[in-house]
Formats: C-alpha cells, structure tokens, sequence
C-alpha cells in the first residue's frame, strides 16, 4: 500500500471541497538568493502583490507552514537536500491536500521527474541553475488567472527580436544568437528575416538572399520541408538563414496566413527559429510577433530608444501572452549615452542582458561577413548569457568557471550597477 500522500488531489475530491480563503495566495521558499531573484521577477511579473517569497530550506518552510495558513500554489526548493522525496511526504502532510505544488531542484534525472510528479502529485518540477524564461514558461500556466496561453504545440521555440529603434542592433544580435545556437550550442537553427526589402541577416553571416521568404509570405500552398530545404541558406551546419531581397519598387501582397503557416512548418524541422522583425509593426509584423515564444526588445542607450522601449513592453502588456519580452540593452559604454541607473530607472527594472560597445569588432565582422560571436569577446560572454535567458540554452561542455574576459566584464558591470 503506497503511504506517500498525493501532493495533488483528485478531481473528485476537489469538487466536493469548499474553497479556502486563501484561493489567491502564493508562498515560494528557495534556498539561496540567486534562484530567489529569478523567482521575484517572474511572480511579480504574474500575480504582482499577491505572493510571499522567503529564503528558507524545505525543513525550513514546512516548519513555518505547520504554524501558518497553507496557501492555494507552493513553490518549494529541494536543492541541497540528502532524501528531497522524504522532504516532501512531510511537506504534503502539513498541507491541505488542494494545494498546486510546483517543486525546483538540482537533479536533472527522468525517474526523480516522474517520482514528483506521478508519485507524488507534483504539478511542475524546474532543475537548477533558473533562469526567467524558464521559469515563465513552465510555471507559468499555473500562475495565472486564465488569461495566460501556454505553449501547447511540440517543436522548435520562436525567438523574435524587436528593435526599439533603427540602429539599435536587433538584427546584429539576432545574427550572432542563431549562429551561437548552432554551431556552439550545437542546436539546429533557423534565423528568419523578416524585413523582405531591406534586411541585411544575409549580408551579415556571407549568404545570398533569394526569393525564397517572398515566396513563402505570398503563396503558402507551395511552402513544405522540402521547400525550406531548397530555400534555405546554409550558414553552418546547424545554422540557415531564409530570407529575400525584394526590389524596391515591387509590392509583396503577403497572404493572411504565410506566415504562421510558414512558421508552422519550420518548427517542425528546427530546434530554434530566430525572428528578425522590422520596426515598422504592420500587420503582418504584429501577427509574426503574437507567434513568437520569447520576444526580445533591443535599445541602444539613448533616451529615443528607452522611450520606444517603454512603448513595446506596454504594447506586450496588452496581448495574452504571458511571457514578459527580454530586455536587452546594446552598446552599453558608447560615448555620450545614458547610464545605466538612468536606463534602470527609466524601464522600472535592470535590462536582461548588457551588451558593450564594441564598435571595432562588430564593424569588422559585419564588414567580413561572418559572426562576431564567432571570436572569443566581451560580445560572446553577452550572447551567452542572452542563450541562457532566451532559449535557456548554455554551451555543452563549457565549465561554469569564469575565464579571465568573462570575470572582468562581469565585473566592470558590476561595479557601474552600484
């Protein structure tokens, strides 16, 4: 006879259960800061005011919970624990049994996820190390109040990349992340350009742009695998680019449903599609930007970009994503721009991911035509970290040691953000 106690009651039981006062509150307890952080932004970002967060072990906090009312969701951090299943059968018998549990830890095995969440009734488990889209995306669905649409389809993820303003260097990151994503991260890659007259993903990673996005915008019935294999540019051997030239006095007519149907087809074939939207937001850049999973917005440090900045997280406020868009903050250092606490305070929040100003080594590789992130640089260690934060994807066999560049860059921002 199985003694453990389900975290989770039966549908059955739970209908005949009447509701506590306590149907809205969230309690987190992780067991050290960084992971505490992470957990903040993402629970600010879905119920705003209505959780508590403290910094306490699992013994820790089923102590506290044995004193205290048992909220509706519990979010709870066995990392670090010699037996985390006998944590939690003590853990489940101080909690009443309609509790939604979400549990993070640091073992990465298939039996411990099933243990959790077959055995005990667990509704999500997260392993170490967390970042915010991570976070967002699997425990999210549980943190709202219905109006959040998680991801429900299987295969690749849509990253978009969004530029405050012209200039700023969306398309440039854009380029360097799909690249890092393929040939570093090892994951098969599709960079998508999306600016049909003038985008320049092409010229910045040395392929030729044909006719093959025009195509797949305008006649949809044509577009299939095969059609992507023959159309898309090989950059690498895990990384393509698919995109066109339109002459400047041709009119593209895109077809109401080129582009989800062509993102429909690509997400079956590649790990990561990475989306270079234009700034212009028409329709059909607004459609390409409600398919994406991830949305990433680039400023460079001038107040016109943090006004314009303000406005995109405005406008992905009052969609029914769920995921907040990434911030990511270009040419941090240039000459005559914004500080940080001057950026920090004007978006409400520190940026996601810092890039410097590197005039020297973006201009020579987009001049060569080849990656920047290609050299190890203070651009690679950014490109890194906005993997991790993007597609939460670090590079196979790296060590989690900080070389000498990275320790200094790390550093140095570090220091301006105090």
């Amino acid at each position: 006879m199985n003694h453990i106690k389900s975290l989770e009651l039966s549908p059955a039981l739970d209908g005949s259960k009447k509701k506590s006062p306590h149907d809205s509150q969230i309690q987190a307890f992780v067991s050290e800061p960084t992971s505490e952080n992470i957990l903040r932004e993402v629970l600010d970002e879905f119920q705003p005011g209505n959780f508590s967060l403290s910094c306490l072990t699992c013994a820790q906090a089923t102590t506290r919970l044995r004193r205290g009312a048992t909220p509706k969701i519990l979010i709870i951090d066995v990392a670090g624990e010699d037996q985390p299943i006998t944590c939690l059968v003590e853990l489940a018998n101080t909690l009443e049994p309609d509790v939604k549990v979400l549990v993070i830890g640091d073992r990465q095995d298939a039996n411990f996820y099933r243990q959790l969440t077959r055995g005990l009734g667990v509704a999500e488990y997260l392993y170490k190390p967390l970042n915010r889209s991570m976070v967002a995306r699997f425990f999210g669905p549980f943190l709202t109040d219905g109006d959040y649409e998680p991801e429900t389809t299987r295969g690749g993820r849509v990253l978009g990349f969004l530029s405050a303003r012209g200039g700023a260097g969306a398309t440039t990151i854009a380029a360097n992340l799909a690249w890092y994503l393929g040939e570093i991260a090892r994951r098969h890659t599709l960079i998508l350009d999306a600016n049909l007259y003038t985008g320049s993903v092409s010229v910045l990673l040395g392929t030729k742009a044909d006719g093959g996005l025009r195509t797949a915008f305008e006649s949809p019935q044509r577009v299939d695998e095969l059609f992507i294999e023959r159309s898309a540019q090989k950059v690498s051997e895990r990384c393509d680019v698919l995109s066109s030239q339109v002459d400047l006095s041709e009119f593209v007519v895109v077809s109401s449903n080129g582009p989800e149907h062509l993102i429909g087809i690509v997400k079956k074939k590649y790990n990561f599609i990475v989306i270079d939207i234009p700034n212009c937001l028409n329709e059909v850049d607004r459609n390409i930007i409600d398919m994406c999973d991830q949305r990433v917005i680039v400023l460079d440090p001038t107040l016109p970009s943090l006004r314009d900045t303000l406005r995109l997280m405005a406008a992905s406020r009052n969609g029914t994503h769920g995921v907040r868009p990434l911030i990511v903050l270009n040419k941090f250092g240039q000459p005559g721009s914004l500080s940080l606490t001057e950026i920090a305070d004007g978006l409400g929040r520190q940026p996601d991911v810092i890039i410097p100003f590197l005039p020297k080594i973006i201009n020579e590789s987009e001049i060569s035509g080849y990656a920047a992130v290609q050299n190890k640089s203070a651009f690679r260690s950014s490109i890194e970290t906005l993997a991790q934060e993007a597609a939460s994807v670090s590079a196979s066999g790296k060590s989690t040691e900080q070389g000498p560049l990275r320790r200094l860059v790390t550093g140095f921002i570090e220091r301006i953000r105090k």
